[in-house]
C-alpha cells in the first residue's frame, strides 16, 4: 500500500500534517465496494481507481485545497504529487494580487500535467466499469477527447489536474469535492465487475450489471 511505503511516511512526517474522515454513510457521493479482508491477496490496481470511496486532499494552513488526489495512487505517482503540492503551496504562499496567484496555480496544474511521465499516464487508464460509465453518461464526460463523443480514453491524473485547475485555493468548505470525484461507477470491487480491463496482463470482465452492482455475478448465494 502506497502510505505503508518509507519514502511516502518520510514526507508525510516532514512536510505534512495527517488527518482523516470517514465519509461513507455521510457523503451522498461516497461510494460501496466489498469489504476486503486483511489476509485478502493484493492485486494490481490503476491510479485514481476507487475514486468515490477515498480522497487525499492537500490542505493549506488557512484551509485553502492546493490538490485533490481520489482513489488508490501508487507509491510513485502519490510521492510526485505530494512534491508538486509543496510547489503548489510556495505559490500560495507568495505574495500575489488573488487573479495573478489563480493564474499561477492554474498554469501549475496545466504544466505539470503535460510533463508525466508516460508510466504514471499509462497507470492512471480508467478501470474497465469506470470507462463504460463515463462512456454512457448522456451529460458528456471530460475523459473523452474534444468533442464529447467516442471512447473514454482520457486519464485520470490529466482530468484530476484540469478539474484542480478550474478550482484556484478554494477553502475547504466552498470547495466541491462531490463535483471533482464524479466519475466511475459508485460501486468498486478490487477483482470483479471489469476492474482489471484494459490492463496488460489482465484479463477482461464481464461488463458491469445494471444499478448500482450490489446484485452482479460475484455476489454469493445463500446456502
Amino acid at each position: 500500500m502506497s502510505l505503508s511505503q518509507d519514502p511516502i511516511i518520510k514526507r508525510l512526517r516532514d512536510h505534512f500534517v495527517c488527518g482523516w474522515r470517514n465519509i461513507n454513510g455521510v457523503e451522498k457521493f461516497a461510494g460501496k465496494s466489498h469489504s476486503h479482508p486483511p489476509d485478502s491477496s493484493a492485486v494490481h490496481t490503476t491510479n485514481g481507481a476507487g475514486g468515490r470511496n477515498v480522497q487525499m486532499l492537500i490542505i493549506s494552513p488557512d484551509g485553502d485545497v492546493l490538490h485533490c488526489l481520489p482513489g488508490y495512487w501508487n507509491p510513485d505517482a502519490l510521492r510526485h504529487e505530494l512534491d508538486f503540492s509543496l510547489e503548489l503551496a510556495a505559490i500560495f504562499n507568495q505574495d500575489l494580487p488573488k487573479d495573478e496567484r489563480s493564474d499561477a496555480f492554474l498554469l501549475a496544474h496545466m504544466n505539470h500535467a503535460a510533463k508525466h511521465a508516460e508510466l504514471l499516464v499509462k497507470d492512471s487508464n480508467l478501470q474497465g466499469f469506470d470507462k463504460r460509465r463515463e462512456e454512457g453518461r448522456a451529460d458528456g464526460s471530460d475523459f473523452r477527447r474534444r468533442g464529447g463523443e467516442g471512447d473514454a480514453t482520457r486519464t485520470v491524473d490529466q482530468v484530476m489536474h484540469e478539474r484542480m485547475a478550474r478550482r484556484p485555493f478554494l477553502k475547504i468548505d466552498e470547495f466541491d469535492l462531490s463535483t471533482v470525484v464524479d466519475y466511475g461507477a459508485s460501486f468498486y470491487d478490487k477483482h470483479g465487475d471489469g476492474c482489471c480491463d484494459g490492463v496488460v496482463g489482465r484479463p477482461s470482465m464481464p461488463p458491469l450489471p445494471k444499478g448500482d452492482g450490489k446484485d452482479g455475478p460475484w455476489k454469493k448465494k445463500a446456502p
